[in-house]
């Protein structure tokens, strides 16, 4: 017998900085326009790698005079969000009931990086704890509740989503501000570089052309509380999430999905929908040649005949890899899609290959009003992830 579904929980506002511009409707705006966010990296060295391009922001905007202060680049980029969001909503609540969960792959990685390069000092380590960007986010909130990190490679922007809906689930919380983040920096560049998982050509998602990846930077967060509790317009809903693992590989997915898989059925059946209620897909979709290959293969799985008409996209080729934001930027635009009634094309899918023969969609963006949309999400160490969202109605 089928399990009810768990309680839905309201995304009430939302809040980013991305290569795109400085806030959701500048990211919003460059996904729907095809705007191209990658560029030459100027913020350090980089003429010694095989690729120094990512998707770089150029600039952040001076943060208000009560923000934290800091020098470390995660923590900026993320009090830079969180800007956007409380101008777009308030939390609502008290600051003991107010929680704080974000997810990174790398947290503050370029305050160790500086600490231990020429010059450094061990002051500027402090920064580079994981745990250190949420609580400058949790001082701005004001926040007195639980403060969580959350670390799963690459999906970590869904798994922080989904540890908010458990606190507010659970009761330890009335309102929780969740998200994801992380910076380039030359520690990361080059560890991606010497995996060669760096494109020279362009990020092609889904393309038979496909050769890999680009890195980007930025920083998402959504202001989510339960629904019973929501009061006024809002975003739209989570409707269910689940995390599954494979432990195939500390750098490569299981050449089956079986974790991404498990993780897709379990947010179904925690949102307690069926397949045939997906109106929309937004993949992983890096455009590495295994990794869209394995996520057509348990989309079809997952959705059975259906899947060739639901229409996918992915919005790396435009940003970039954006790690721990990934997520949480994706089930952004699903929300976004559905209250605007247009799906962001796939930047970069040209020439479609055989063996990626789902509706994805390209070349241009595409009217639409969503209703349930699935964000899947693939991290190194086969960490795996899937959300399960709804829009609001137009």
């Amino acid at each position: 017998m089928a399990r009810p579904a768990a309680e839905p929980i309201a995304i009430l506002g939302a809040g980013a900085v991305t290569p795109l511009g400085a806030d959701v409707d500048a990211f919003w705006s460059g996904l729907v326009t095809g705007a191209d966010g990658i560029s030459r990296i100027e913020r350090f060295f980089v003429d010694d790698l095989r690729v120094g391009r990512g998707g770089e922001i150029k600039k952040l905007r001076a943060l208000r005079p009560e923000a934290p202060r800091g020098d470390c680049r995660a923590s900026r980029l993320l009090l830079q969000a969180a800007e956007d969001l409380l101008a777009r909503v308030a939390p609502g609540a008290a600051p003991d009931r107010i929680a704080v969960a974000v997810g990174t792959a790398l947290g503050g990685v370029e305050q160790l990086e500086r600490a231990v390069g020429a010059g450094g000092r061990l002051r500027h380590a402090a920064g580079g704890l994981y745990e250190a960007p949420a609580h400058a986010l949790a001082r701005r909130l004001g926040a007195r509740g639980p403060v969580l990190t959350v670390s799963t490679a690459c999906a970590s922007g869904a798994s922080a989503l989904g540890a908010a809906a458990e606190l507010l689930r659970a009761g330890a919380a009335d309102v929780v501000v969740a998200g994801g983040y992380d910076i380039l920096c030359r520690f990361v560049l080059r560890g991606f570089d010497a995996l060669r998982s760096l494109t020279r050509d362009r990020v092609r998602p889904f393309d038979r052309r496909r050769s890999g990846l680009l890195l980007g930077e930025a920083a998402a967060l959504v202001l989510m509380t339960r629904e019973r509790d929501a009061r006024g317009p809002r975003l739209g809903r989570l409707l269910g999430h689940a995390s599954g693992s494979d432990g195939a590989h500390i750098a490569a997915p299981d050449p089956e999905g079986r974790g991404l898989e498990l993780a897709l059925r379990a947010a179904l059946a925690d949102a307690g929908v069926g397949p045939d209620a997906v109106d929309f897909v937004s993949a992983h979709g890096t455009g590495t040649p295994l990794n869209d290959r394995i996520e057509t293969e348990v989309l079809k799985r997952v959705l059975g005949p259906r899947a060739w008409t639901v229409p996918v996209n992915s919005i790396k080729g435009g940003l970039g890899h954006t790690m721990g934001a990934a997520a949480t930027l994706e089930a952004i635009m699903c929300l976004l899609a559905a209250r605007e009634g247009v799906l962001p094309a796939t930047l970069g899918l040209e020439e479609r290959d055989p063996a990626c023969d789902l509706d994805y969609v390209a070349p241009a963006a595409r009217p639409a009003h969503p209703r349930v949309s699935v964000s899947t999400s693939l991290g190194f160490g086969g960490c795996n992830a899937a959300l399960v969202l709804e829009g609001a109605t137009p």
